[in-house]
């Protein structure tokens, strides 16, 4: 083939909607978004598979739990290597030569005051990478490998309330003899916090099941996604979860 693959050029000249549309994806607009069945796994309804245009991202709430690029979509559906997606792409839409691609690399979030953030998190750390969680979405969110304090050997995860104010870290175990999987300081309680409220918008929000599907979900373009920080849910808790959606004006929540 004549096309040198380079992706990022690739993904700027193939928009994920045509990788999708190419895969008999059947999505319908809803805001920012596009839904449908998923492609690959058929499972989870007709808005399991979500796709974010504006960066290039899917991610299916259905039996993938997947997402990722264009390139990463295709790769998932074919069985291929990514390289081989690549590839499969170029030679499909017919292309020959490469453009210049301008910088989009996110930038991180600034930090709201409250609690004081811990400024030894390795966010380059190759537990976070472990995670499946890229160097941008750590810096975005704040979180990174903890060396010490009592989050020690965990991935540590900032919590914030509904206005971005810092309340606590919560420590994702990242070996299997540490347990809790999700580790809280004795001094908080993580049923008064929903976990990525302080991110939600205006319009539909997700519902998942714990910190890292929502991680998981932003990275791979679905932002308006929250859970509770709990297994068992109180009265209390989705008392304030529907106060959250009043106050961010979200009209509706998907359960996944």
């Amino acid at each position: 083939m004549t096309y040198a693959v380079d992706f990022a050029d690739l993904k700027q000249r193939v928009s994920i909607e045509q990788v999708a549309s190419w895969l008999g994806a059947q999505l319908k607009s809803h805001g920012p978004q596009l839904r449908g069945p998923c492609p690959i796994c058929k499972a989870g309804g007709d808005r399991a598979f979500v796709i974010t245009p504006a960066k290039g991202c899917y991610y299916c709430f259905g039996d993938c739990k997947k997402g990722g690029d264009a390139i990463q979509l295709v790769a998932n559906a074919k069985g291929l290597t990514v390289k081989e997606a690549a590839e499969a792409i170029a030679q499909h839409f017919g292309l020959t030569q490469k453009p210049t691609v301008p910088d989009r690399s996110p930038q991180p979030q600034q930090e709201k005051g409250g609690f004081k953030p811990l400024d030894y998190l390795q966010p380059d750390h190759e537990t976070v990478h472990a995670l499946g969680l890229s160097q941008e979405t750590a810096a975005a969110f704040g979180l990174g490998y903890a060396a010490k304090g009592i989050l020690r050997g965990r991935v540590a995860v900032p919590i914030r309330d509904g206005a971005g104010v810092l309340l606590a870290y919560c420590g994702i175990a990242t070996a299997k003899d540490q347990s809790p999987k999700f580790l809280f300081p004795s001094n908080f309680d993580p049923a008064t916090a929903i976990f990525n409220g302080d991110r939600a918008e205006e319009g539909e929000l997700n519902l998942l099941s714990n910190i890292v599907q929502v991680l998981e979900a932003f990275q791979n373009g679905v932002e308006n996604s929250v859970c509770f920080l709990t297994e068992s849910i109180t009265a209390q808790q989705l008392e304030q979860l529907a106060s959250l959606m009043d106050q961010k004006k979200c009209e509706s929540v998907q359960l996944f």
